[in-house]
């Protein structure tokens, strides 16, 4: 009899679930608003929700499945299968969820953080697939990232390694969530794109940003479209991010010396916009063996690469 694996991803906005072979083929998905607002426990019926639907729309029952596995957002205890405090997760504070959906499921549960699952799968079905070392880095709300080691996931003492959105690329500069200062992600991530931009255009500087974006929030989104018809704000702003966004990246590639670094994440849409700026300021500030050793690419997988993750937590490798 066929076994199957299942991944949760959870996040901030969605929960997106997958069911798939051991080969990696997806069998059935389904995605719920996470509404993560109402707290823990809705959010948890709204993962097992997602679970039983991909299982009916496939038709296979439970016992079928080797395993579940869940990407979650950080800080976590990836072996004690707890959820610690995740800043975009209101109310979570050491929630036990391995044990909570083992106990609805009866199925071995796996827990992970979320760009940890989404290196997993771009090193075994994406931009990873056939290196030892590799690197991925997630541009989104935030930054985040995995690092696949000589073949292994590398998770920390406590399941929190590769952070780098928390690393200093600013010594002096301002605070983060996090408590340091001059954090990578606050000044290369999309929601550091969309600041500056707001910044600037409260200061009087006349752009077409601020009509993409009508009567809602400016986004990273508005800033490319700016910068796609010439708009001078935009133009620079863009410029700026790929400057930051390779100092981040030198700075991981000179501490993981991966044969390949894959981008993922809503920025990475733009990525050949961000590509010659980006790369450019990579080799200036890298030993040039370590530079010429990587390859820097964008991820493969989209959205569905932190829930194909989660569900190769079940598989020995």
């Amino acid at each position: 009899m066929d076994k199957y694996l299942c991944g949760i991803d959870l996040g901030g906005t969605k929960i997106n679930t997958i069911l798939m072979t051991n080969e990696g083929e997806i069998i059935s998905t389904y995605t719920l608003p996470t509404l993560a607002h109402e707290g823990p426990e809705k959010v948890i019926q709204r993962m097992k929700e997602t679970l039983y639907k991909v299982l009916k729309d496939a038709e296979i029952n439970i016992s079928d499945l080797e395993g579940i596995g869940v990407a979650s957002p950080g800080p976590l205890d990836a072996k004690k299968g707890i959820v610690l405090n995740p800043p975009n997760l209101p109310g979570w504070s050491d929630i036990p969820l391995a044990k909570i959906l083992e106990d609805e499921f009866k199925r071995p549960i796996k827990l992970q953080n979320d760009a940890n699952c989404a290196a997993l799968a771009e090193y075994f079905f994406g931009a990873g697939n056939g290196t030892k070392n590799f690197v991925y880095i997630t541009l989104s709300t935030g930054i985040g990232g995995g690092a696949i080691v000589d073949g292994k996931l590398y998770d920390g003492a406590n399941s929190n390694a590769a952070e780098f959105g928390h690393a200093s690329i600013n010594f002096d500069g301002e605070m983060c969530h996090c408590g340091n200062y001059g954090c990578f992600e606050m000044y290369a991530s999309g929601t550091a794109l969309a600041k500056f931009a707001e910044g600037e255009i409260e200061k009087g500087r006349e752009s077409v940003i601020k009509d993409i974006a009508k009567d809602r929030k400016i986004t990273a989104k508005d800033v490319f479209e700016g910068y796609k018809i010439g708009d001078n704000l935009a133009r620079e702003l863009i410029e700026r991010e790929a400057f930051y966004l390779g100092v981040g990246i030198a700075n991981i590639i000179m501490n993981y010396n991966p044969e390949v670094l894959a981008v993922g994440g809503g920025v990475s849409n733009g990525f050949d916009i961000l590509y010659t700026i980006m790369i450019k300021t990579i080799e200036e500030r890298c030993y040039k063996a370590s530079f010429k050793a990587c390859k820097i690419v964008k991820a493969e997988l989209g959205q569905n690469s932190g829930a194909i993750g989660a569900a190769l937590l079940n598989i020995n490798f």
